[in-house]
This record gives C-alpha cells, sequence and structure tokens, in this order.
C-alpha cells in the first residue's frame, strides 16, 4: 500500500513554506504597528487632585505644575450630576402638592431651588440634550409635569443708575419626569476644573455616565457636548456604557464621526483642539455592554487600566507600581489611569510624587525588545496592520496541511485518501480565513493551535521507531541504555527539534490574528482551554494505546487502541494508581482551568510573590507551567526512555506534553506585543530545559547510590531448618 512519503510530503513541505513565509509576513506588519505605538497617557483624577492640594497645602495648579514633572498628561474628570449639587448645596429639593384639596392628595411635585443662574442653565442644556425639554413655566405647572426647578435673582439694591435697584428675575423650568430620575443626571464638566486643568497644559478625560431614556440622538448629544468642553477621551462612569442595552453600535458609530471634528470652544491654554474623541476600554472593568461597543469600534479606542479605590487601599506601593508596568509594556495598555497612594504624612505630594515617577521610570527602562522604552503623552488608537486577505488565505493552508501531518504521524492512510482529505481541508480553511472574517480565521488558528504541538509530541514520542516513520531524533528504543550525558543530550536536541516543530504553527496563529482587534482585545483566540487540553488528551490516549509504531496503518492503529483501551479499562484498580491518576486529573483540570486572562482560578500568594520576584529579575517572567513542568518533564521523560527507564518515561512525557502546548498558547494572546511573547517563550524554554537537565542528573545519582546500596547490603539470613518454629509461619 502506497503510504504518504512517496507522494504528499512533498505537497505538505511546500504547503507550510507558502504557510510560513505568509506568517512571517503578517508578523512583521503587526511589528510594525505594534512599533510606532508606544506612547503612554497617565492620568489622575480630578477629586484626588483637590484632596492633594489640600494636604500638602498648596494650590492646585502647583500641584498640577509638579505632576506634570512626573510625566502625568491627563486629568480625568467626572461631570457633575443634581447629586453632586445637591450635596454641595447648590440644590435643593421640596415635595409639595399641587393642591390643598385632600382629594388630589396624589398630585404633587418637586419644586428644585437652584442657587445660582449659571447651575440653571446647565440644568436647562442637560435637560435638552438628554431628550426631556423643559417647559418654562409662568404661572401653575401644568398637568403632568413633575419637577420643577427654579431660580430667582436675589435682591442687590444699586444696580441701576441712581443706585434704584433691579426688578427681580426668576426661571422656572418644569418637566414631566421625576425628580429622582434625574439626580443621576449628567450636567457636563465643572468649568472651573477644566479651565484649571487646560491652564496648566494638561489634557482632560471626560466621565460621564448612561441615563434612563437614551437615544441615539441624546447619546450623540452628550458626547458632542463632552467633545466642546474640550475632553479627547471618554471613560464612562458606572457600571454601564453608554448607550446600554441596545445602543452599542450606534454610541460606536459617534465615536468613529468624531474624527475629523474639533471641538469649537476655545481652548485657553492655546494648543490645537483634539480632532477625535476616545473610547477609553477599562481592562477588567466589566461594564455592562462594552463588550458590544469593542467588537463595534473594531479596535479603535484606546486600553485602560486602573486599580479600584478600595483595592488600592489594600495593595502595597510596589506592587501597584509592577500592576501598571506589566499593564503598558505586556498587555499593550495606553492609558494608565492611577490613583494616587496617599494623603497623609507630612509631605504627601513628594510621596506620590516618588510613586508616579517609578510608574514612568518603569514604563521607560529597556527598550523595544523588551516591551519597554515608553514615550508619555496623549494615547493615540492603534492603526490597522493591512495584512491583505488572501495572506491570510495562504497561511490558512498550513493549518490543513497540519492537519494531514498530524494524522500521518500516528498512522498511515491510503495516499488517495490522504491527498483528498489534504485538498479538502485546503479549500475549507482558506475559503474560511477569506469569507468568514474574523471567524473564519479564528477557527483556523485554533485548528494549527492544536495540530502543531501534538504532531511535535507525537513525532518525539518515546520508542518512535527512526526516520522511516516520520520521528525525529530516532527516539526507538535503544538497545542498551546510554550513558546519562549522552541520553541527556539526545532529550535536549529532541526537544529542540519538537519546538521547533511547533514554532511553525506559532507563525501560522500569529499570521492569522494579525489585525488591530486581536491587538487591543476586541476579539481574541477561540478556544484557549481546548487548546491547551486536545493535545495532552491525544498524547495520553497514544500512550494508553501502546505508543506509534512504524509502517503502521490507520485501521490498524484503531484497532490497537481499542484493544489496549479495553484492557485498560478491565485492569484492576490498585489504590496507588488510582491516588496517582486522580491527582494527575486534578492538576490537568487546574492548568485547564487556569488558562486565559480572567480563569476565575486565583493564584496563591507564594506563586504571587515568585512571579514578582521574577517580574523583577528578568527581562519578561516565563510562564509557570512551561519552565517549572512541561519543559523539565519533557527532558526528564526522552532521557528516561534512553537510560531504559521506560515505566517512568511514559507519564513523565504526557505531562511534558503540557510544555509545547503552552509554547503555542503563548502567543494566542495577540494583546500581548509580539517581542514580549518571544522572551516569555525563549526564557521559559531554556530554563525549562536547565531545570530538566538538572533533575535528571540529581535523580540519576540517586538511582546510581540506590543500586551500589542494593549491591553492597548483605545477604539475607539463610533458609531455617525445618525445626525452626517460624517456617510455619513463613509459611
Amino acid at each position: 500500500m502506497s503510504t504518504v512519503k512517496s507522494g504528499i510530503v512533498p505537497a505538505l513541505i511546500l504547503l507550510i513554506i507558502v504557510s510560513t513565509v505568509g506568517g512571517l509576513f503578517a508578523a512583521y506588519k503587526r511589528f510594525h504597528v505594534e512599533a510606532s505605538n508606544r506612547r503612554i497617557e497617565i492620568a489622575l483624577e480630578w477629586q484626588e487632585i483637590l484632596t492633594l492640594a489640600q494636604a500638602s497645602v498648596k494650590p492646585v495648579p502647583v500641584v498640577l505644575d509638579y505632576v506634570k514633572q512626573q510625566h502625568v498628561t491627563t486629568v480625568v474628570i467626572a461631570e457633575d450630576t443634581i447629586t453632586t449639587l445637591e450635596q454641595a448645596g447648590a440644590v435643593h429639593p421640596v415635595r409639595t402638592a399641587l393642591s390643598p384639596n385632600p382629594m388630589d392628595a396624589g398630585k404633587s411635585v418637586t419644586i428644585v431651588v437652584v442657587d445660582s443662574e449659571f447651575d440653571i442653565g446647565r440644568i436647562w442644556t442637560a435637560l435638552a440634550l438628554r431628550g426631556f425639554p423643559p417647559s418654562i413655566l409662568s404661572g401653575a405647572p401644568p398637568e403632568g409635569t413633575k419637577t420643577v426647578f427654579e431660580w430667582t435673582q436675589p435682591f442687590r439694591p444699586g444696580q441701576l443708575p441712581g443706585g434704584s435697584a433691579m426688578p427681580p428675575r426668576s426661571v422656572h423650568l418644569g418637566v414631566t419626569v421625576d425628580y429622582i430620575g434625574l439626580r443621576t443626571m449628567g450636567l457636563g464638566l465643572p468649568q472651573e476644573a477644566v479651565a484649571t486643568v487646560r491652564a496648566t497644559g494638561l489634557d482632560i478625560a471626560g466621565r460621564i455616565g448612561n441615563f434612563p431614556g437614551v437615544t441615539a440622538g441624546t447619546a450623540q448629544s452628550a458626547l458632542v457636548n463632552l467633545h466642546e468642553q474640550g475632553a479627547t477621551t471618554v471613560i464612562f462612569n458606572g457600571e454601564e456604557v453608554l448607550g446600554y442595552r441596545g445602543l452599542e453600535k450606534e454610541v460606536a458609530e459617534i465615536f468613529k464621526e468624531s474624527k475629523g471634528k474639533a471641538p469649537t470652544t476655545p481652548q485657553p491654554d492655546g494648543k490645537p483642539p483634539s480632532t477625535v474623541l476616545t473610547y477609553g476600554a477599562v481592562e477588567f472593568g466589566k461594564q455592562k455592554g462594552d463588550e458590544k461597543l469593542s467588537n463595534a469600534l473594531k479596535g479603535e479606542y484606546v486600553r485602560v487600566h486602573s486599580i479600584q479605590a478600595a483595592e488600592m487601599g489594600q495593595m502595597e506601593e510596589d506592587e501597584a507600581v509592577d500592576r501598571f508596568v506589566r499593564a503598558g509594556k505586556e498587555r499593550n495598555i495606553r492609558f494608565c489611569y492611577i490613583r494616587l497612594v496617599s494623603f497623609a504624612g507630612p509631605d504627601p505630594l513628594g510621596t506620590n510624587g516618588k510613586f508616579l515617577s517609578k510608574i514612568a521610570k518603569g514604563l521607560a527602562d529597556g527598550n523595544i525588545a523588551t516591551g519597554g522604552g515608553m514615550g508619555f503623552g496623549p494615547a493615540r488608537r492603534f492603526l490597522e496592520t493591512g495584512v491583505p486577505p488572501l495572506i491570510f488565505a495562504l497561511i490558512a493552508l498550513g493549518a490543513a496541511a497540519g492537519a494531514v501531518w498530524l494524522i500521518h504521524s500516528l498512522a498511515a492512510l491510503p495516499i488517495r485518501l490522504e491527498a483528498a482529505l489534504l485538498v479538502i481541508l485546503c479549500i475549507a480553511c482558506a475559503a474560511a480565513a477569506l469569507l468568514l472574517g474574523e471567524t473564519g480565521r479564528k477557527l483556523v488558528a485554533f485548528l494549527a493551535g492544536v495540530v502543531y504541538p501534538a504532531t511535535a509530541c507525537l513525532l518525539a514520542y518515546p520508542g518512535r521507531r527512526g526516520p522511516e516513520a516520520g520521528g525525529i531524533g530516532n527516539a526507538s528504543t535503544p538497545a542498551k541504555p546510554l550513558s546519562p550525558m549522552a541520553s541527556l543530550t539526545t532529550a535536549l536536541r529532541q526537544l529542540c527539534v519538537a519546538s521547533l516543530i511547533t514554532a511553525l504553527g506559532i507563525v501560522q496563529v500569529i499570521g492569522l490574528l494579525a489585525s488591530r482587534p486581536f491587538m487591543v482585545h476586541a476579539s481574541q483566540f477561540l478556544g484557549i482551554k481546548a487548546q491547551h487540553a486536545v493535545p495532552v488528551l491525544i498524547i495520553a490516549v497514544v500512550a494508553i494505546a501502546g505508543g506509534v509504531l512504524s509502517g503502521e496503518t490507520w485501521g490498524r492503529f484503531v484497532s490497537r487502541a481499542q484493544l489496549k483501551l479495553a484492557e485498560a479499562m478491565r485492569e484492576p484498580a490498585r489504590f496507588g494508581m488510582l491516588l496517582l491518576g486522580i491527582i494527575a486529573l486534578a492538576g490537568f483540570l487546574l492548568v485547564v482551568a487556569r488558562t486565559g486572562n480572567d480563569s476565575g482560578v486565583g493564584v496563591s500568594s507564594i506563586e504571587l510573590a515568585v512571579r514578582n520576584k521574577l517580574d523583577r529579575i528578568l527581562p519578561v517572567r516565563p510562564r509557570t507551567k512551561e519552565f517549572l513542568v512541561g519543559h523539565p518533564a519533557f527532558v526528564l521523560a526522552l532521557a528516561w526512555w534512553w537510560r531504559g527507564r521506560r515505566r517512568l518515561a511514559i507519564p513523565a512525557f504526557v505531562v511534558g506534553s503540557l510544555g509545547q502546548v503552552s509554547l503555542l498558547n503563548t502567543f494566542c494572546h495577540i494583546h500581548t506585543p509580539l517581542m514580549i511573547s518571544v522572551w516569555r517563550d525563549g526564557l521559559g524554554l531554556l530554563f525549562g530545559a536547565l531545570l530538566g537537565a538538572v533533575l535528571f542528573l540529581g535523580l540519576e545519582a540517586l538511582f546510581a547510590a540506590s543500586a551500589r546500596t542494593a549491591k553492597n547490603r548483605p545477604l539475607a539470613d539463610p533458609i531455617r531448618t525445618p525445626a525452626d518454629p517460624d517456617r510455619r509461619a513463613r509459611k
């Protein structure tokens, strides 16, 4: 029977080469986009600036100038609401009946007395912008009026020529909305704060909230008004984005249309006004509607990292610094919304200045190769990579070739069947990448993410016979055990070759997902947990089935696997093996559960401390499951096989397959800069190989010592005579 080697191998090689070239081209385009956007916007909250000025007994402009020297570029100003005016004593609501008639007791209105003409004007404008145009009242409120805002000019004699008093004026605004529904209504940014910040030369990020009855028109009015006040970025207040629920796409269009439209309000600092109002998507914020809004914007926004005030109060200063530095270096965060650490002590301004300086220094240290070298200024949206759709289709051919390669690594199919399968998969993968957009490319990337690590492990599987079976490194059973150093050298070489095969899948995943939505986490790799689990399960099933045999057909492999699995199911349960199996399964489930950015499984305090140490020592921290588990187990398994310790080698190899899976998985997190992922995998591979080598040599020394002890142990007592009273008991 013809095998795939005689006809399909050249086709597989050609397809993988074409796919790799396309993937490298897309990776270069992505790297170029990342390299062109290396500026961080550092922002502080206006209310904290006021508190810091009060605590340090310094004027607000002095505080702003000081933090500006620490690379702060922006002040976050929240819009006023009627509630904030009420808390400040600027408005005074009173519930009153419309009629003294007891029969009309249910008809009442809230009279809100406003202290200043400026505030009544703000309320008037806000009501109109949010779709509640007020009625100007000159008498009793009409039927249906629920709330009346009133302002009366205070009596001031001597305002007219001759010393006579100006006739009093008043404004009465009636609306058909209950006051309780208006208390959270935004009134725009406080003008005093805006003027003070602008005079210092800092930018403004506005915070506004969603409101009841929002429409596309009122949402646009609110955002345009915010932009008119000089805000360049908007970060939504509360638990909802503007337009939740149902208007996220319309709000996204408003942000897109803001490009090319400048505020008409003159800027007091003389700076040219921004032409773009940018949405600031808070990382891990979990605001309702954020996912839909982000998807609709297709990456045209800025990612914001912030630490909540309650969490900040319980966090050590160095830990907070590390959080912001890692966010900027390792997750494409371009807006750091920082809350200050302390308002106590003899010098709170200096204390917070040092805190800000540490963050800025951490971001600026290093270069593009290590994620550092950041500049400071207004954040920019990432550009699109511009990879042509045809390139995505060519990259997808590599996933199809990898799937056929995986099948042949297990067992051979007839050449016609494999050729037909290859053609069908090539057409399906290319069509998905070309016609189904992001969804199609995610499906193909998932296929590549599964088949290449699995193939790498199958070709390195202990006991696989030589190159004629497609094996690598001649991992067949040795005629006699090799020396420890020879075994270790062979194992390390096999680890390198397997990693190169996995790297082919890495290039394909990088290429298929090389677009802006993935870079800013608006879209992400599909099936991140399954990509971890499936290859490991394939290797586990192969191990239970007795490994991979040279020249075996697919039918024979399936029959052998079924037989071995049936034997395993009939095997009597032993307590030790059962306990080890439960521990192994629990460990596997824990690894899968912890995979992803929002895994829901916490990290122990010890591991967190180790991570923080590694973050400070190394350019990039390698993944724990790679350098502490996967790669060392891979080295141990292959080295043990060559030393003749088969019973130890196979279980260790199943665990070691996790290292190859994690190598590729690192690059599935496209929002992590490309060079950071390269460092992470490289350091993980290096330290994992070294740790595996140290463990192997150490264990071999223990095995040798144990063997010498057994050899030198005196012989057991000779068998006693029949008169020995203990003989019967021994029998």
